[in-house]
């Protein structure tokens, strides 16, 4: 991560240090490389995908349209967020994924924190995310920062914050 891409330094919960920065497609390999050792595949509505090609693809997806952003702990990334924005609606669509062995220890929300603000800096109303009913650990780190269901309905539940 380039010291301009560099959102600053987070120390989580067991005092470890971690970099918060963008990313883009220069980072396409690292990012794949966090979701290939992610465990388990499809770990939330069918994502990461399980197929390498089609994970391959989605990452490179992701960083064409989006704004992402990555928490590293020395040279592995360990956390992946992304904000993919419409400006007709000016809304966002939300994504986190922390890797097993770092989560629970903050790097959630400080990448949600981040996306949340570039959402702000964009000029966007309103990011919103769908999240399986079961998942409490995010329901809760969404809940956090003002995330709000927008219905309570299905397996996979919509959430929403309006900036």
């Amino acid at each position: 991560m380039s010291e301009s891409s560099m959102l600053g330094r987070i120390e989580d919960k067991k005092g470890e240090a971690f970099e918060l920065g963008l990313c883009n497609l220069d980072d396409a390999r690292c990012l794949t490389d966090m979701y290939d050792l992610f465990e388990p595949k499809k770990a939330s509505q069918g994502l990461p995908p399980e197929n390498t090609k089609t994970r391959q693809e989605w990452v490179r997806g992701l960083l064409e349209r989006g704004e992402n952003f990555l928490a590293r702990h020395g040279d592995e990334v360990v956390g992946h967020a992304a904000l993919i924005p419409d400006f007709v609606s000016q809304d966002a669509e939300f994504l986190i994924f922390v890797k097993q062995h770092y989560r629970s220890r903050g790097l959630g929300s400080g990448l949600t924190r981040a996306a949340l603000e570039r959402a702000r800096d964009l000029g966007l109303e309103m990011v919103w995310l769908t999240v399986e009913g079961h998942n409490f650990r995010a329901i809760g780190l969404y809940r956090k920062f003002g995330f709000v269901f927008c219905e309570d309905q299905g397996w996979d539940r919509m959430m929403l914050i309006r900036l």
